[in-house]
Order: structure tokens, then sequence, then C-alpha cells
């Protein structure tokens, strides 16, 4: 593998920084993210494991904590259906037929690139053939680090029939001033069915960019959630690849901007073999002069008839000064396909705030109620969650705007 990175080295040294002559950067400058303004990597001892903390997931499968680049906690049961955690290069050589699509040899743009030349947490996930994991396996990544660039690179390769969840947290001390640069590359193997659910918490001055790809194999079914909670600046690239025919997908995502928040999230749902299925559904909420972006896509290839998707984006403006731009769209390349999209964005309904203060509560309070209602479907699709947590943090986002 050394020879990849130090290809990815010299492309990503050839590359500019994505700007607004790209359309998926238009509407976030670079400067928000500040690429060249951070040390690239970062030794471990930058990182203070003493502030490191366990979230509070209830019982799981598995918990690995880490701390930087450190494991500083494993708990690993005795279930079946848990993974083999392996290094990148001892995957792709485990299950050579696969080692184009974690290892492509081609990136995105610069961030992917860097990404890939030297990533500061690897790790190659490779859940079993036909297992059933009846407990979360969480991986948890506390990004501690001082004025310094981490890059998490997770490759996680799901057996065929495999069934289970999976929680990914990046999470953050809330002092850190840091550039996190992510890459997941996950493929499901056929009839697996499986949820991921994926949460990112870092601290107020720290900065998000991530470019994942999910591909799904023949009767595949994945229920994927995100959650975009902290950082000052977010910028993620979601690909979905149902690339085996009866393939399915349901979407999710929660994203909230604050005051000096802006979260950019693209999406694009590529159906690639026919009679797939795909919906997605993407809420936002923006208060003080915070600003999100969503930009979706449905893509219908030529070889995909049957296909069968839907795209919906709901944005939830609290306070004047807060913005938020939808950007959906679809390109249909065959016929026999039924495919939309929607998207609304509007303010908190007056007569249920007037409802809710009238029984004696707060205006901040109720402007909290009502936006974890609108955001109760997605945290409810996974039980397993440390639901209260997720409130707490979401409130926390929008709460310097609210009032």
């Amino acid at each position: 593998m050394k020879t990849y990175r130090e290809t990815a080295a010299a492309v990503a040294g050839t590359m500019t920084w994505p700007g607004k002559k790209d359309e998926e950067w238009r509407r976030t400058p670079l400067s928000l993210l500040d690429p060249e303004g951070f040390a690239r990597g970062a030794g471990e001892e930058d990182f203070d494991e003493n502030e490191a903390r366990p979230l509070p997931f209830g019982e799981t499968g598995a918990h690995l904590h880490y701390a930087g680049k450190k494991l500083i906690s494993g708990k690993m049961s005795s279930e079946e259906g848990l993974p083999e955690i392996l290094s990148p290069a001892l995957g792709v050589d485990r299950f050579p037929e696969e080692k184009e699509f974690f290892y492509p040899g081609e990136w995105a743009d610069r961030f992917d690139a860097w990404n890939d030349s030297g990533a500061t947490n690897s790790l190659f996930l490779s859940f079993p053939d036909n297992g059933i994991l009846r407990k979360p396996f969480v991986l948890q990544l506390d990004s501690l680090s001082r004025d310094h660039y981490s890059a998490p690179r997770i490759f996680i390769r799901i057996g065929r029939g495999w069934q289970g969840k999976i929680f990914i947290v990046i999470n953050g001390s809330g002092r850190e001033k840091e550039l996190v640069n992510a890459s997941v590359r996950l493929k499901a193997g056929e009839g697996s069915n499986f949820e991921l659910a994926e949460i990112q918490t870092l601290g107020p001055e720290s900065r998000l960019v991530q470019h994942s790809l999910y591909d799904l194999g023949r009767d595949a079914v994945m229920t994927h959630s995100q959650f975009q909670i902290g950082a000052s600046a977010v910028k993620t690239n979601s690909l979905f690849h149902l690339s085996g025919e009866g393939a399915e997908l349901q979407a999710g995502a929660v994203f909230t901007s604050g005051q000096g928040q802006h979260k950019d999230l693209r999406l694009e749902q590529r159906h690639l073999a026919p009679r797939t299925s795909s919906r997605a559904m993407y809420k936002g909420a923006v208060s003080g002069r915070g600003r999100s972006v969503f930009q979706g896509m449905i893509r219908v290839e030529h070889e995909a008839p049957g296909t069968d998707a839907y795209l919906s984006n709901t944005n939830l403006i609290i306070t004047p000064g807060a913005r938020a731009d939808a950007i959906p769209g679809l390109k249909i390349l065959t016929d026999d396909v039924k495919c939309s999209h929607g998207s609304t964005t509007g303010k908190l309904d007056p007569s249920q705030l007037f409802y809710l203060m009238s029984r004696g509560i707060s205006r901040s309070e109720a402007v909290r109620i009502l936006t974890e209602g609108m955001f109760e479907d997605i945290i409810s699709r996974h039980p397993e969650l440390p639901a209260d947590w997720l409130r707490e943090k979401i409130a926390g986002s929008l709460e310097p705007g609210e009032i």
C-alpha cells in the first residue's frame, strides 16, 4: 500500500483545492475549512486520552473506543456476526476481488486524495457471510487534537447475508480546533440486511470534510442515517450505488446549523441495476446566522429499468438571519422508472408555538420540542442509539440562535 499512498500524495500535489468553479463547492467557501491552516498528521502525543469518555450506548455487541490513533478500550462480546478487524492492506490481501473498490486509484478531489495519502486512523472491518449480530457494533473515534489535521479512513465489507447494526461516531471534546478529513467506503454483499448510523459531534472550532461511498449488491437492504450536529463547517459527499438487482436503500439525515455553523451535505442515489429502490429523507434546522446547503440527486442509469426512487428534503428556519438552500435533482437515462423528489423550507408554525406557550412552556423550550419532533422519525429508526444524548446535542447546536 506504500506505492498507493505515494501515488495519492503525488496526485494530491497536482490538484488545486476545490472552489466556486466546481458546482458541488459553489456554496461552501474553502476559507471556512482552511486546509492550508492545519498541520498535516498529528502525533499521538497530541491526543489527551484522559479527556476521552465513552458515549452512553446501552448494551452492545462491541464498542471500540479510540482517542486519536490509540485504541483506549475495546469491548467485544462473544456474539456471532462480529467483524474481523484488519488493517486496510491486510483486508484487501484477504479479499483481492474487492481491492479495486477500496483502492480505486482515482479521487473525487484534493481532500479525497489527501486522505488516501496519509490516513491517521485506518480500519478494515470485515463482517462475516451469513452472520447475525443482534447487538450493535459501535466504533467511537474521539478527535482530541489541538490545531491539527486528522484523517480517519474506514473500510467496511459486509458479507453475503449478514444482518446487524453499525454505529460510527466522530466525537470531539468541545475545545479542539481541527480539520477532520474522513473517508468511509462500504461494500455490501448479496442478501445482506443492515443498519448504519453515523454521528458527528465535533467541537465548535472544528471542521469536517467527508467522502463516503456505499455499494449495495444484489438484494442487499441498507438503512442509513447520518447526524451532522457539531463542527463550525461541514462538507460531506455521500454516494449510494445500488449496483445489484433488487437492492434497497432507506437513507436519512439530521443536520443542524446554529450560530456560526455552515453545513453542506450532498447526496446521490445512483441506480445501476434493474428493480432497485431508494428512499431518502434529509431534514435540517438552522438558527442564528447559521446556514445549511442540501444537494440531492437521483441518477438512474440505462441498465436500471424498474427503478423506484424518492428524495425528500425538509428545512426549518428557526430565527431571522438563518438560511437554508436546497438543490434537489433528477437524471433519468432509461424508461420504466418511478422517480420523484420534493423539498420544503419554512418556519415554525406560530399556532403550535402559541399552544405550547399557553400551557406554561417557555418559548425556547417550545422551539426545542417542535424541532425534536421534526427529527424524531429519523432518530427512532435506530432504537439502540442514545436518543436523549442526541437530542441534547441537537438542542445545544441550535440554542445560541433561538432567542
